[in-house]
């Protein structure tokens, strides 16, 4: 017995015994990031949506668009957040990070859904036939699908630069440059021409301004900055047509805001800028 207990002591005192019994400690205490109040967050959310046109009259319509458009956001970052474990969960990209694609996605998104609910609501309060037959511009659905293919369009682009050999000092460069902004080396991975974060925890509101490879990882991308203006610039001056037609009328809703052809013009160069961008060679390869 003797014997025993002395081997039993010399393999609980070893390092690497001790750091796998660490390492399966650690993996009991792993649960999901999505918990209970996630769950009930988001039914509560639902039937606030579903039962606000009982609760807040037609005339009140701008304050019932307000409330529609929080609770949108507050269900995608509930959302994000139960999924990712992080509360910038939502506009966390494939690669675990903010990407802009996107982040202007769900502004869109939530900019005209909100609307076209707030019509459909403040129709069925004011017993109109047919409370969904709401005019959607085709300028609109142009402008939804030009954010689409950014969207769709970037993760194409960028899957062709993993496959893509980088030089070594390269690599060693880009790490250099992440670790003068403080970011943690050891949670990056540079796949191809890319630099990857392991794991959503790292994802920075930064990600969205600086560059995507090894090349210009430390720098500010021009293109990105230039279509986050242009689409914050557009997204405010659609929201303030809505808000026009939401507190000045008191009639149906029949149709919603018809966006200007410069606008559109707007969108569309800054996207296919920011597609351009992304496609040109930042980095060497090997």
């Amino acid at each position: 017995m003797p014997i025993v207990e002395q081997q039993l002591t010399e393999m609980t005192n070893d390092p690497d015994i001790r750091h796998e019994l660490k390492a399966l400690a650690a993996e009991e205490t792993l649960t999901s990031p999505w918990k209970v109040w996630h769950s009930v967050s988001l039914m509560v959310i639902v039937v606030a949506l579903v039962s606000m046109e009982g609760f807040v009259p037609a005339n009140f319509r701008l304050w019932m668009w307000w409330a529609i458009m929080l609770l949108l956001a507050l269900f995608g970052i509930i959302a994000g957040n139960g999924v990712t474990g992080q509360w910038l969960g939502l506009f966390i990209d494939t690669r675990n990070k903010v990407g802009l694609a996107r982040f202007q996605m769900i502004l869109w998104t939530i900019l005209i859904l909100s609307a076209y609910l707030t019509g459909v609501m403040v129709n069925v309060d004011l017993k109109r036939p047919e409370p969904l037959s709401i005019a959607i511009p085709p300028d609109l659905w142009l402008l939804m699908g030009i954010s689409t293919t950014s969207l769709i369009g970037s993760p194409l682009i960028l899957s062709a630069k993993k496959a893509r050999e980088s030089k070594e000092l390269d690599k060693q460069r880009a790490l250099e440059a992440l670790t003068r902004q403080a970011v943690d080396t050891d949670k990056v991975t540079i796949v191809g021409q890319l630099v990857v974060n392991q794991a959503p925890e790292t994802a920075r509101w930064a990600d969205m301004f600086q560059g995507s490879e090894i090349g210009n990882v430390g720098q500010l991308d021009l293109g990105k900055v230039q279509m986050f203006f242009f689409t914050l610039i557009l997204v405010l001056a659609y929201a303030s047509a809505l808000s026009t037609l939401f507190q000045q009328s008191t009639a149906p809703v029949l149709a919603l805001p018809v966006i200007d052809g410069g606008m559109l013009a707007l969108l569309g160069i800054s996207h296919a800028g920011y597609l351009v961008n992304k496609a040109l060679p930042h980095s060497d390869s090997e």
